[in-house]
């Protein structure tokens, strides 16, 4: 299942973004962080809509 582990690729490398913008003071940067979760979240999102049509 080599989507599943995709999958949690993502919603790790999104997990660990927020962290880093939850750590950070400069507001550009933390805009910059959740921007990546927010993508990470998004591609996570979408296999779990190609998992659901298989």
């Amino acid at each position: 299942m080599r989507d599943v582990s995709d999958k949690a690729y993502y919603e790790r490398r999104a997990r660990s973004e927020i962290r880093k913008a939850n750590t950070i003071d400069d507001p550009t940067a933390k805009r910059v962080h959740l921007a990546l979760a927010a993508n990470y979240l998004k591609q996570a999102r979408s296999m779990d809509e190609a998992l659901d049509v298989i």
